[in-house]
C-alpha cells in the first residue's frame, strides 16, 4: 500500500486495525465512502463512474488488510460500507470469551526484558483500547494502574 504497512486484521486487533485503515482511507480521500449505505449522496455532484472507481479502490484497500478468517466474512459483499458494517458487527460483538481474553491480556500486561518504556506503554494502551472497545468500561485511571502494575 505505497509504503504503508498495516498488519492483517485479526479478531483481537480490530480497534487498532480500524484506526489505521481509517487513516489510509483518509490519505486516499476515500474515508467519506463509509457512510450508512456507501452510495453517493448527490449524483449530480459526483459522476457515477468516479464513485464506482473510488468504491472499488476502497474495497481493495480494506480487503488487502484482512486476515483469511475475516476475509471469509466479507466475501461477496458489494460495497465498502457493507464490508465495514459486517466487520464491525462480527468483531465487536460482546462475546464472553473475547471479553475474558482481552481482560486477561490487559490486566496481566508486563514490561518485557529489553522493551522500552514507550513501547510498553503503547502496547498496554492498545490492549486497554481493545478491551474498552469490547467492554466500554475502562477509565484512564484503570489504564494507568495496569501500566504501573506491569513494570518490572
Amino acid at each position: 500500500m505505497g509504503g504503508i504497512k498495516i498488519d492483517k486484521l485479526t479478531e483481537t486487533k480490530f480497534h487498532e486495525w480500524r484506526q489505521r485503515i481509517k487513516m489510509v482511507l483518509a490519505l486516499r480521500d476515500l474515508d467519506d465512502m463509509l457512510d450508512e449505505d456507501g452510495k453517493p449522496t448527490d449524483a449530480e455532484d459526483r459522476e457515477l463512474a468516479v464513485w464506482k472507481r473510488r468504491d472499488t479502490k476502497e474495497s481493495a484497500i480494506i480487503g488487502l488488510t484482512l486476515g483469511s478468517e475475516q476475509l471469509e466474512h466479507v466475501s461477496g459483499l458489494k460495497t465498502p460500507a457493507e464490508t465495514w458494517s459486517t466487520l464491525q458487527s462480527v468483531l465487536k460483538r460482546k462475546r464472553l470469551m473475547n471479553k475474558m481474553k482481552a481482560g486477561r491480556e490487559f490486566y496481566t500486561v508486563e514490561m518485557t526484558v529489553g522493551e522500552g518504556m514507550l513501547g510498553y506503554t503503547s502496547r498496554a494502551r492498545n490492549l486497554g483500547e481493545n478491551l474498552n472497545s469490547i467492554n466500554g468500561e475502562l477509565t484512564e485511571m484503570v489504564v494507568a494502574m495496569s501500566v504501573l502494575n506491569g513494570l518490572t
